[in-house]
């Protein structure tokens, strides 16, 4: 059991994005996922895989169309982020 901080609020809990090898960046924690205009992109998860290979037909998350794809990319380490991640949408892609 961990110990609220001075205050006796708990501290809130980190957002991170983590690059998996040849896949997506895993966004992990209480985020809000909107678009370039500021709208919310409604994922309902705590968890969500964003897609990196451009290929996807979910748009901004994965599909796992990498797979068969043949992508390529370096993972990486987790790395905290703001708790707004703003991400484009097909759309919104030039």
């Amino acid at each position: 059991m961990s110990v609220p901080p001075a205050g006796g609020r708990p501290a809130p809990r980190a957002v991170s994005l983590t690059p998996y090898p040849d896949g997506p960046v895993v966004l992990r924690g209480p985020f809000r996922l909107v678009d370039s205009a500021g709208d919310e992109v409604a994922t309902r998860r705590r968890v969500v895989a964003l897609c990196r290979c451009g290929r996807s037909r979910l748009g901004a998350l994965c599909d796992g169309t990498h797979r068969s794809t043949g992508f390529r990319a370096p993972g990486g380490r987790p790395r905290h982020v703001g708790e707004v991640v703003r991400v484009p949408l097909p759309a919104e892609e030039s």
